[in-house]
C-alpha cells in the first residue's frame, strides 16, 4: 500500500540521475580519444560561467553576455564538426531525457507532466494486479449471459434484470466518480461477480487518476493488527492510507476471523471515511441480515444509512463455467 506518488517521484529522479550520468559517461570516454573536443566542452563550460557573472553586472553586462553568446555558438558549432567526424550524431553529448517536455522531473510549470500521471497510473494497476487478477475483470468482460433463466426463489426476481441493472449503475458509477461518490455496499452469495465489477470499477477509476487501494478483509485485518501491535514497523501507516485513500475497496468482508479488534476496525474505517465524504465499495457473501449479527448494530446502521445497496442473485459462476 505504499504511496504510488511518492514511488512515481523516485522512478522519475532515477531516470533523470541515470540520463545524466549516460550523458557524463559518453562525455569523459569522447574526451579521452579527443583531447581537442576536451579543449572546446572546457571553453563551452568556461563560457557559461563568464555569462552568469556577466548577468550579475546587470546592464554593464549586456555587450559581454552578447560576445560570449556569439562565442558559445561557435563553439558548439565545431563541437558538431569534431563529433561528425567520429560519425556521431550532433547531439551525442546531450542528455536524453526518458521525457524530453518536463527533463525526468515529473512536472511542467506548476502542474504534473502527463508522463508522471502516466507512471502513477501504471503503478497503482500493479498493485491492484498483485493482489487481485484486475487486467481480467474489465466491464467489457463481464457477461450477463451468466444470469439467464434464473429466478430468485425468495424475491421473485429476475437475476439477468437484477444484474443488468447492478452492472449499469457501477458502470455509470465508475465513469462518473470523485471523491464525494456515494458507497457502495455489493452482498449475496458466493460467486456472483461482486469482485470482477467492483475491479471493473478500480480499473476505470485509476484510469481517471484517483489513487486506489484494493484488499481482501482477512489481509487488510492482519496487516493493521500487526502494525498496531507492534509486529511490524512500516515506511507508511496502513491505516493512515486505508482511511484517507480516494477510493477502498474492501474485499470479502466477513471471510475475516472475527475478534473484537476486527469488528472496531469494521466500524472505524466505516465511520471515519463517511466523516470524511470519502467512498468505499464493500463486498461480502454474508446477507443482509447477518451483517448485524456478525458485527455490531452500528456497524449495521451506518451501511443501511450511508451505503448503496447491491444485492446479486443467479446461480455460481464459477461453478456454471466449471461444469
Amino acid at each position: 500500500m505504499a504511496n504510488n506518488v511518492e514511488r512515481a517521484r523516485a522512478i522519475i529522479a532515477s531516470r533523470r540521475e541515470a540520463a545524466e550520468k549516460d550523458a557524463e559517461r559518453k562525455r569523459l570516454e569522447l574526451e579521452t580519444v579527443s583531447p581537442e573536443l576536451k579543449e572546446v566542452n572546457e571553453k563551452i563550460k568556461k563560457s557559461g560561467i563568464d555569462a552568469f557573472r556577466a548577468v550579475m553586472l546587470g546592464n554593464k553586462g549586456t555587450e559581454i553576455i552578447e560576445n560570449l553568446k556569439n562565442q558559445s555558438i561557435a563553439l558548439k558549432a565545431q563541437r558538431i564538426e569534431i563529433l561528425k567526424s567520429f560519425g556521431l550524431p550532433e547531439d551525442t553529448l546531450e542528455i536524453h531525457y526518458t521525457c524530453p517536455e518536463c527533463e525526468d522531473t515529473g512536472e511542467k510549470g506548476n502542474y504534473y507532466c502527463e508522463c508522471f500521471k502516466s507512471l502513477v497510473k501504471q503503478l497503482q494497476l500493479e498493485n491492484l494486479c498483485s493482489c487481485a487478477p484486475a487486467k481480467e475483470s474489465t466491464f467489457a468482460n463481464f457477461s450477463l449471459d451468466f444470469y439467464n433463466g434464473f429466478i430468485d426463489e425468495t424475491t421473485g426476481a429476475n437475476a439477468r434484470e437484477r444484474m443488468s441493472q447492478i452492472y449499469n449503475y457501477c458502470k455509470n458509477w465508475a465513469e462518473d466518480f470523485s471523491k464525494d461518490s456515494p458507497s457502495i455496499l455489493m452482498y449475496g452469495n458466493t460467486g456472483l461477480g461482486k469482485t470482477h465489477l467492483s475491479l471493473a470499477i478500480a480499473n476505470v477509476v485509476v484510469e481517471k487518476g484517483y489513487n486506489v487501494i484494493y484488499s481482501s478483509a482477512g489481509n487488510l485485518f492482519s496487516k493493521l493488527e500487526k502494525e498496531k501491535f507492534g509486529k511490524i514497523n512500516f515506511d507508511e501507516s496502513p491505516e493512515e492510507q486505508v482511511l484517507t485513500v480516494d477510493l477502498l475497496i474492501l474485499d470479502d468482508l466477513g471471510s475475516e476471523f472475527s475478534t473484537q479488534f476486527t469488528i472496531a476496525t469494521v466500524y472505524n474505517i466505516i465511520n471515519t471515511r463517511i466523516l470524511s465524504g470519502l467512498p468505499t465499495i464493500i463486498n461480502t457473501n454474508l446477507l443482509y441480515d447477518e451483517i448485524g449479527d456478525k458485527y455490531n448494530p452500528r456497524v449495521y446502521s451506518r451501511l443501511i444509512g450511508d451505503y448503496q445497496m447491491l444485492e446479486f442473485i443467479g446461480a455460481d459462476i464459477r461453478q456454471l463455467k466449471a461444469d
